[in-house]
């Protein structure tokens, strides 16, 4: 198995469980949206919480996958003698095409998920202070954009380098939010950095400081990759065991899950804030994922893997797709499905997105290796 195997395993899994929380959003128009300062109504059953859970892993592993992606792609350009201008010229052209993907495909596809809906949904309220009037509105793809950009010029950086960006972006952001009231109105340019909300101006849920975090610890781990090639999965393994029991003994004590700290019952003890991420959503998320890292290493390619693999080397063509095939299975429910009629069109598009994914790969995989159509 080809060492980006792995990777590529890990984010089609990743996507796999984005769809069904996408698919909970517009065909069950369910959704819930774990802010921070705000109040959260919680998860109506654990069916719910369930789903919800397991689309948890995805932010963290886009993030923390990009990284390893960015260095490792970087590494593999510069031995076939691409120079830092042109490397870094790469990753500013698919950064900036990323934020181009989110204004003119991604908002269409989720207005189309949402024009026919009736129903209240459950994203809850927003920290910040919005009075009305112009309004830049982001989504995930802004902070993957962004992320990208910056990390272009990072992904050369010892590895010490960027375990202590990683660190940094974490205490400033837990320092910056510990500090903030969410009834007050933010700058627009917090809320692009550092403070998930909406103000007069713009709506954030994704910006960048903490998530450049998980991004700069990717690019730690491929490094390790790089260096320790027969340990790697093993380290990866360990560090995944290591996060979630200093998860379980973060949770336990009540700290470092921002406003959301006390907990009654198992659910309300794995209710985390992911907006901006805290540090225990950070620990439990990334540490499964390095986890599931090294499991994915340990399979060989068995024939029932090809679909989550195609959908790992499709990603950003699958994001946009799935949004728009779920918006338009979303139209004859605009109060919302039953949880269990949710799932099953959920694994419907997923075997409809296996075929196009996989056309589409074949297509993208003819392209030079400079083709913008490689960047998707």
């Amino acid at each position: 198995m080809k060492r980006s195997d792995s990777i590529d395993l890990l984010r089609g899994l990743i996507m796999v469980f984005m769809a069904l929380d996408h698919a909970s959003a517009m065909i069950g128009r369910t959704h819930f949206s774990e802010m921070w300062g705000v109040a959260f109504g919680g998860y109506p059953d654990l069916a719910w919480w369930i789903t919800r859970f397991v689309s948890h892993l995805c932010a963290p592993g886009f993030f923390f996958l990009m990284g390893m992606s960015i260095f490792l792609f970087g590494e593999k350009r510069m031995q076939a003698g691409w120079s830092d201008k042109k490397i870094f010229s790469y990753f500013l052209k698919r950064g900036g095409l990323i934020l181009l993907f989110m204004l003119f495909l991604e908002f269409p596809a989720w207005g189309l998920g949402f024009a026919f809906s009736e129903g209240e949904g459950g994203g809850g309220q927003m920290p910040g202070q919005y009075t009305g009037g112009f309004l830049i509105p982001t989504t995930v793809l802004y902070g993957l954009g962004m992320c990208m950009i910056i990390g272009g010029f990072l992904w050369k950086l010892p590895k010490i380098i960027h375990l202590a960006i990683t660190g940094g972006c974490f205490a400033l952001s837990g320092w910056y939010i510990s500090s903030s009231l969410p009834t007050e109105a933010f700058h627009p340019l917090e809320h692009f950095t550092i403070v998930p909300g909406m103000s007069n101006g713009a709506m954030t849920i994704y910006p960048i400081i903490p998530w450049l975090g998980v991004t700069t610890f990717g690019m730690f781990m491929a490094k390790l990759m790089t260096e320790q090639k027969e340990k790697f999965y093993s380290i990866s393994l360990v560090t995944g065991i290591g996060f979630i029991l200093a998860f379980l003994i973060l949770r336990y004590l009540e700290v470092c899950n921002f406003q959301m700290g006390d907990y009654h019952d198992w659910i309300t003890f794995f209710s985390l804030v992911k907006y901006p991420p805290s540090l225990t959503f950070i620990l439990i998320t990334c540490g499964i994922n390095l986890i599931l890292l090294f499991l994915f290493s340990k399979t060989e390619r068995a024939s029932f893997l090809k679909p989550v693999l195609i959908f790992g080397q499709t990603a950003m063509f699958f994001y946009i797709a799935h949004l728009y095939l779920y918006a338009l299975m979303s139209i004859p429910f605009p109060t919302g499905s039953g949880i269990g009629l949710m799932y099953l069109l959920w694994m419907v598009g997923l075997v409809i997105l296996y075929f196009i994914c996989n056309r589409f790969l074949i297509f993208k995989k003819s392209r030079p290796l400079d083709s913008i159509w490689r960047m998707v």
